[in-house]
């Protein structure tokens, strides 16, 4: 199997040795060309023209390489998560552990996957209803690790888990109404998202970065897929608290609301 890392360090050195090579000898053959008449300078035209035309190509294909390896190394790191999924169905009974490693390397690999600066968070809903506690994360961040709700951040991802559909925040500080959730740091735009287990909400999905266009090119399908994944994650060996529903205290009789998907206690 190929290594992606060696694979890409290879790319790299190629691009750079392109970058000095092509030039410098589109540089010379026109040097050379300038100071000679007739078919010679034709002929050095021609070859400048040809090293252009082969700089041009090389950049394209280095291009189609470079995104056909990083899809396979996207594809290698899903695949180890589905694994652990696999495992985790058939040993519900050591699930608390394997349900951290998935949850850490699902919201990492979407993070990574979406650009350097991105960070990524899993919020899950305890059975209580009562708060948002962060079960997985990727990157530096100034965010709380529980959330109540009743207050005011708690009170928006329970917004945003209400909505049951994937939210783009553009701008953090023009919001016109819609939720201005963020991990920290005054990161201006985020991509947020319920995480539901059929009509059993689990918690919410959390992607940010700091500048208003860093995300504009994530597709809503990539983000709702981790979504899914997470939610499949906190629903395997776990038992919902039927009575415990979004936004108000256990032991109420309501069961028009989505459920939660994991007790206080348990560590990811």
């Amino acid at each position: 199997m190929s290594n992606p890392q060696r694979a890409r360090k290879w790319r790299r050195i190629v691009v750079l040795g392109a970058t000095v090579i092509f030039p410098g000898l589109t540089f010379a053959i026109g040097s050379v060309a300038s100071q000679v008449n007739g078919m010679a300078r034709i002929s050095y035209i021609l070859a400048g023209v040809a090293t252009s035309s082969a700089a041009t190509y090389l950049a394209l294909r280095i291009k189609r390489k470079s995104n056909s390896a990083q899809l396979v190394e996207f594809g290698e790191k899903l695949c180890a998560i589905m694994e652990h999924l696999a495992w985790l169905a058939e040993n519900p009974e050591e699930a608390d552990e394997r349900k951290g490693r998935i949850r850490d390397k699902a919201v990492t690999l979407l993070a990574t996957h979406v650009g350097p600066d991105a960070r990524c968070a899993f919020y899950a809903l305890e059975e209580s209803g009562e708060c948002f506690h962060r079960r997985g994360s990727s990157g530096n961040m100034q965010a709380a690790e529980v959330y109540a709700v009743g207050q005011p951040h708690g009170d928006e991802l329970l917004y945003i888990t209400r909505r049951k559909k994937v939210i783009s925040i553009q701008d953090n500080r023009r919001a016109n109404g819609n939720p201005t959730f963020n991990l920290g740091d005054d990161y201006r735009t985020a991509i947020v998202a319920p995480v539901f287990a059929g009509d059993e909400a689990k918690g919410v999905l959390i992607l940010d970065a700091p500048k208003v266009d860093d995300l504009s090119d994530v597709h809503e399908s990539l983000v709702r897929m981790f979504a899914n994944i997470l939610a499949v994650t906190q629903a395997a060996g776990g038992h919902s608290n039927r009575n415990g529903t979004i936004g108000e205290q256990k032991g109420s009789s309501s069961s028009s609301s989505p459920q939660s998907g994991e007790t206080p206690s348990r560590n990811g």
